[in-house]
């Protein structure tokens, strides 16, 4: 199904809805989706600056985008 009947059926099923709760879910949801809030906790940015800390001094192995594509399309086969 395409995008375009796929939110023709939805608006169809929304008309349909009389209960003011779900439509409040899928306002909320629909709000959620196409706005998102991201926000990182102190213990996030701990962990990121520890991963950082650890790139710059060579103790973890990066890749290059080129050779994550190859070893995506590796375990593939």
């Amino acid at each position: 199904m395409d995008v375009y009947a796929t939110k023709l059926e939805l608006i169809e099923m929304l008309l349909k809805i009389e209960e003011e709760s779900v439509l409040m879910k899928v306002k909320a949801l629909l709000e959620d989706v196409s706005s998102p809030n991201y926000s990182l906790t102190e213990a996030d940015y701990v962990i990121i600056d520890q991963r950082r800390e650890k790139h710059f001094s060579g103790e973890s192995k990066s890749f290059s985008w080129e050779e994550v594509k190859k070893a995506a399309k590796e375990s593939l086969t």
